[in-house]
C-alpha cells in the first residue's frame, strides 16, 4: 500500500502543479467572460457539486453578447464541420496513387465510413459546445473516446473544470480534470472495490446521493511512477478520490494517443498554455453595452415616473397615478407638484451608442460572415460568393482557422480513424498503399472561401490578361494553362476527378498531335495529285495544239 500512496502522491502533485497554473493566472479573467458572454458555462466553484445557477442579470442587462457568440459557435460548425455536407476528404501525398482507381475506391469508402460514425456518435454536439467555449473563453476541451452503442462518444468540458499542460513545442499533451461524482456514479464507473471503504459504506447504508470529489490526470507515460505501470501505453490515465484518504486509484488506465482534443483560438507565445479568442477582445466592449443599457433604463424611468418636489400647500397626499388628483390650496399662486428638474429626452443617443458598441462586437465575433454562411443554404449562395463578399474576414481568420484545423479537427480524425481500424470498421487499404500515411484536405464552406480568395485573383489576373492579349497575343504564352485549370479546380473545391492526370493529358495532346499530321499529309496528298494532273493535261493541250500547226 505504501508504494500506491507514493504514487497517488505523485500524480496528485503534478495534478496541483496544473491546477496552479490556470488557477493563478487565467482563472480570473475566465470567471470575467463566463458572468459576460457564456453564464450558463464555466464551473469554477470547486467547493460544491456542479447546481445550476441563475444568470447575474445585475451584469448582464443585454443579452447580445451571448447572441453573437451563439452565432460563432453556429457558423463554426456550419462551415468547418457540418454535419449536413461532406467538410474533409482523404489523400495520399503522392498524386500517383490518388489516381489510382482502386486507392481512389478505397479513399472514398473510408471518407463515407467515418462520417456514418460522426453522424451517429454524439460528435456534433460535442463540436458545438467546443466552438461555444472557444469562442468566449479562447480555449476548449472535450475528449474522444471508444463506445460500445455509438464506437465513439465524445465528452465535453467547461472552462474552469479542466487544466491543461503543454510540451516543448506547445502542443497540448497532459490534462487534469477536478469534478463531482455520486456514490452510485462511482461504483457504477470504477466498481464497488475499487472505491474507498468511506464510498463503500454509503453505498452499502443508501447514501448513494452523496458527492464526492473525483481527480482525473491523463499525460506522457514518459517517466516511471513507482507502483503505477504504463501497461505499454503512450499516455497514462489515472482517477483517485480527492475528498477521502483512499489508498488506491480508482482506475488506472491508458491510450497509445492522446484522447483529449484542446483546440484554442491564438497564443501569443509557445509556452502559453490557454488560448485567447473574440470573447477576450470584445470584453470592454460588452461591458460598455451593459452599462449604456443600465443607463438608458434609469433614463426612460425618469423620464416615465420623474422625481417631484411639493410645496406645503397640499392636502393630502400626492397622487403620482396617470388621471390622479393630488388638492392643493389656493393660497400660494406657485403650490403644488411640478418636476424636481427638467431630464433631457436622451433615448436617442443611448440607441445610437448601443448601436455601435453591437456593431464593434459584431466585429470580433465575424457575425456578419457566419450569418451569411449560416443563410447559405436558404440563398443558394456559394463559397466562392461568400469570399468576395466577406474576403476581408474570410483573409483574417486565416491563421484561426489553419490553426483550428491543426489543433481541433486533425486530431478529431486521427482519433476516430484509429477506433475505427482498430474494431476492423475501416476496409483492408490496397496493397500497394500500405504503411502510407494519409493527409486530410478541408472542404468545408470555409475551407472553399479561403481558396476561393486565391480563385478570383487568378481570374481577375487571367481576365486582364485575356483583355491585353487582344493588342499583344504573345502575352498569354506567359501562362500555364494547365495549372490555371488546376488551380481553379482546387480552389472552388470541384472534385478532383475532373482533372485529368497530366499524363493522361500529354497522351492525348500526343494523339491528336498525330492525328492533325496525318490529315495535314492526306491533305497535301490530295491536293499534290491534282496539281500533277493538272500539270499532265497541260502537257497534252500544249502537245497537241504543236501537231496541229
Amino acid at each position: 500500500m505504501t508504494q500506491l500512496t507514493s504514487a497517488i502522491s505523485e500524480v496528485d502533485r503534478r495534478f496541483e502543479e496544473l491546477k496552479s497554473e490556470f488557477v493563478n493566472g487565467w482563472q480570473s479573467s475566465c470567471k470575467d467572460l463566463r458572468d459576460y458572454i457564456q453564464p450558463t458555462r464555466g464551473n469554477f466553484d470547486e467547493d460544491t457539486e456542479s447546481r445550476g445557477e441563475m444568470i447575474n442579470h445585475q451584469k448582464v442587462l443585454d443579452g447580445y453578447a451571448s447572441l453573437a457568440s451563439e452565432i460563432l459557435a453556429s457558423g463554426l460548425l456550419s462551415g468547418m464541420t457540418s454535419p449536413s455536407r461532406p467538410w474533409f476528404k482523404l489523400a495520399l501525398d503522392d498524386d500517383l496513387f490518388n489516381n489510382d482507381p482502386t486507392v481512389r475506391v478505397w479513399l472514398d469508402d473510408t471518407e463515407k465510413r467515418i462520417r456514418s460514425v460522426l453522424n451517429q456518435s454524439n460528435i456534433y454536439q460535442v463540436l458545438f459546445g467546443a466552438y461555444k467555449e472557444i469562442g468566449a473563453f479562447g480555449t476548449a476541451c472535450f475528449i474522444v473516446l471508444e463506445d460500445f452503442e455509438d464506437v465513439v462518444r465524445g465528452y465535453s468540458f467547461t472552462s474552469g473544470e479542466y487544466y491543461l499542460g503543454i510540451d516543448n513545442r506547445g502542443r497540448v499533451n497532459a490534462f487534469g480534470r477536478e469534478y463531482w461524482m455520486t456514490v452510485d456514479q462511482m461504483v457504477i464507473e470504477f466498481g464497488l472495490e475499487s472505491c474507498s471503504p468511506q464510498v463503500q459504506s454509503e453505498y452499502k447504508n443508501n447514501a448513494r446521493g452523496t458527492y464526492h470529489k473525483v481527480k482525473h490526470l491523463i499525460e506522457k507515460a514518459d517517466y516511471k511512477v513507482d507502483g503505477l505501470p504504463t501497461n505499454g501505453m503512450e499516455y497514462r490515465s489515472v482517477y483517485w478520490e480527492g475528498t477521502s484518504k483512499n489508498t488506491d486509484f480508482l482506475a488506472k488506465r491508458g491510450f497509445n494517443k492522446f484522447a483529449v482534443i484542446a483546440p484554442r483560438w491564438e497564443t501569443v507565445t509557445t509556452h502559453q498554455v490557454y488560448g485567447k479568442g473574440p470573447g477576450w477582445n470584445a470584453l470592454g466592449d460588452i461591458k460598455q453595452l451593459q452599462k449604456t443599457a443600465d443607463d438608458k433604463l434609469k433614463l426612460q424611468e425618469k423620464l416615465h415616473n420623474p422625481p417631484v418636489t411639493a410645496n406645503e400647500d397640499i392636502e393630502g397626499f400626492i397622487n403620482l397615478v396617470p388621471g390622479g388628483i393630488s388638492r392643493t390650496s389656493a393660497n400660494l399662486p406657485d403650490g403644488g407638484v411640478r418636476p424636481a428638474y427638467t431630464v433631457p429626452d436622451a433615448l436617442q443617443s443611448f440607441i445610437e451608442m448601443e448601436n455601435h458598441l453591437k456593431e464593434n462586437i459584431d466585429k470580433f465575433f465575424f457575425v456578419n460572415l457566419f450569418l451569411m454562411i449560416l443563410n447559405m443554404d436558404r440563398t443558394n449562395m456559394t463559397a466562392t460568393e461568400v469570399a468576395e463578399r466577406q474576403q476581408e474576414k474570410i483573409m483574417m481568420m486565416g491563421s484561426i482557422l489553419h490553426r483550428l484545423q491543426e489543433e481541433l479537427l486533425d486530431p478529431l480524425i486521427d482519433l476516430v480513424f484509429g477506433i475505427m481500424l482498430d474494431n476492423g470498421l475501416i476496409a483492408q487499404p490496397p496493397q500497394q498503399i500500405q504503411g502510407m500515411e494519409l493527409k486530410v484536405k478541408y472542404i468545408s464552406i470555409l475551407a472553399q472561401a479561403q481558396e476561393a480568395v486565391g480563385v478570383n485573383s487568378i481570374k481577375r489576373v487571367m481576365e486582364s490578361a485575356i483583355g491585353i492579349s487582344q493588342v499583344r497575343p504573345d502575352i498569354l504564352d506567359n501562362f500555364d494553362f494547365d495549372e490555371v485549370a488546376r488551380q481553379l479546380n482546387e480552389g472552388e473545391g470541384a472534385p478532383a476527378k475532373l482533372i485529368l492526370d497530366p499524363q493522361v493529358v500529354a497522351e492525348q495532346r500526343q494523339y491528336k498531335q498525330q492525328v492533325q499530321a496525318m490529315q495535314q499529309m492526306a491533305q497535301i496528298g490530295k491536293d499534290g495529285g491534282s496539281g500533277i494532273k493538272n500539270i499532265a493535261e497541260a502537257n497534252k493541250t500544249a502537245n497537241e495544239a504543236q501537231q496541229t500547226q
